[in-house]
């Protein structure tokens, strides 16, 4: 739930501009997304720089998780884990180079349909 006054910015990373939207940024209720085509790191600046480098979130899929662990640029890493195989798609651990990148176990919450794992990434 947003308190008074508080704004969501989304920073999204593509690999190239999406032709359907007409300008860089823009608004939907409330939530401003800014799409970002210069890599992650740049996304991630730019979100610090508009959170006033306070704490900032990653979300996303395998690919841009990926890119951020491999680019050391994660301090924790929150798995949200259900019962279902899905059967194909992209692993969240694969293509990370062959640099060793060790987690930290921090906070594990288990319930009968989700496990909630919280990780510190070790440097």
């Amino acid at each position: 739930m947003r308190s008074r006054g508080e704004i969501i910015l989304h920073f999204t990373c593509r690999s190239s501009y999406l032709p359907t939207i007409p300008e860089r940024n823009w608004s939907r209720k409330g939530t401003t997304f800014i799409f970002v085509t210069d890599g992650v790191e740049s996304a991630l600046k730019q979100a610090k720089a508009a959170a006033d480098n306070k704490g900032v979130a990653v979300a996303g899929g395998a690919n841009i998780i990926q890119q951020y662990l491999k680019d050391g640029l994660l301090d924790e890493i929150q798995i949200h884990l259900v019962p279902v195989l899905l059967g194909d798609g992209i692993r969240l651990f694969e293509n990370l180079g062959t640099k060793h990148i060790e987690l930290g176990k921090t906070r594990i919450i288990e319930s009968p349909h989700v496990t909630h794992l919280r990780f510190r990434v070790l440097k």
